[in-house]
């Protein structure tokens, strides 16, 4: 069973993260891409490249809505004093 869990968003300090992680535990680590139907095409093939380049299974998580569904349902953009992630 995989036990250390890394947030990769295909940025650079995410990969940073995923790099020093794979290093420092081997086989125990799993990256997780929470797709938001919001990034980039090229970004896709990007981390699945990265992930397959280190030996990291990739895990790609995918809410309800997207991100743009969610603005609409919403009437607004989230911002610091109004997020999306921490309420409904």
């Amino acid at each position: 069973m995989k036990d250390v869990v890394v947030q990769f968003s295909g940025g650079k300090d995410s990969f940073d993260s995923l790099i020093w992680a794979k290093q420092t535990y081997g086989d125990r680590v799993r990256a997780v891409f929470c797709d938001t139907d919001w990034e980039h095409i090229i970004l896709y093939p990007y981390i699945e490249d990265c992930c397959k380049q280190l030996g990291v299974e990739l895990t790609i998580v995918k809410g309800e809505y997207s991100f743009i569904e969610l603005a609409k349902k919403k009437k607004r953009f989230p911002s610091t004093k109004a997020r999306f992630c921490t309420e409904w």
